[in-house]
């Protein structure tokens, strides 16, 4: 495996320590504490890939010999099955504490949870412990993860931190949490497709819309209605 694929494997990390050096000069200990928490509880969100990559490769479902298998691993296997790891730890542990007061304190949080999952991602796809053949390209999707993966985050905080601000609960939780699978499996078909116009058409259109929730959650500042 060429060099830089290694080099990704920092890439997550590093991100992770530059958010938490710049909210650590907020000086609340709680927040702080939060935020590492949220990186280390976000690798454990790889299980459920694993588990489901695991299954797969007992079923023979990762054989893509048609487009419905193509769809299936991108959107299901791989693409779901992350999203729902991600998405179990960041709702259950993360969302409930006390310092997630605003909406976009729910794409920090969800951020650093991707922060984490990555970082474990990234090196799982080197090892390989399962001896299951990666079904991507290999320097390519190591180099590109983690900024999609931060991506993914954004569209599933929006939604789950609104979530903890609003009555329609379910909804805005459910929306977060298949959104963010629906562009994860995307991108995925497009690089086990090589469908590169299609990922370059998916990188802007998936851009805009990050841009758009992260400035609609910066400058909505609703009261919590109870716990959740």
């Amino acid at each position: 495996m060429r060099p830089l694929v290694y080099i990704t494997l920092g890439f997550a990390p590093v991100i992770a320590g530059i958010l938490y050096i710049y909210f650590a000069r907020r000086n609340d200990k709680e927040f702080n504490s939060l935020l590492v928490k949220s990186f280390l509880l976000g690798m454990l969100g790889v299980l459920v890939l694993l588990a489901a990559q695991y299954i797969s490769s007992l079923l023979g479902l990762n054989e893509l010999r048609n487009l419905k298998r193509t769809l299936f691993y991108s959107f299901v296997t791989i693409g779901f099955a992350s999203e729902l790891g991600m998405y179990v730890i960041y709702r259950y542990l993360i969302i409930p504490r006390e310092p997630i007061n605003r909406p976009i304190h729910g794409i920090t949080f969800s951020i650093m949870v991707a922060l984490g999952f990555g970082t474990i991602r990234i090196l799982l796809f080197i090892l390989d412990p399962l001896g299951i053949r990666s079904l991507f390209p290999e320097t390519l999707y190591a180099f590109v993860f983690v900024p999609a993966n931060l991506m993914f985050a954004v569209i599933m905080g929006f939604y789950v931190g609104m979530a903890k601000f609003l009555k329609s609960r379910f909804v805005y939780n459910m929306t977060g949490l298949f959104a963010a699978a629906f562009f994860h499996g995307l991108f995925n078909f497009c690089l086990l497709t090589k469908d590169f116009k299609l990922l370059s058409l998916f990188a802007f259109g998936s851009t805009v819309i990050v841009f758009i929730l992260g400035i609609k959650a910066a400058y909505t500042k609703p009261e919590p209605l109870d716990k959740i």
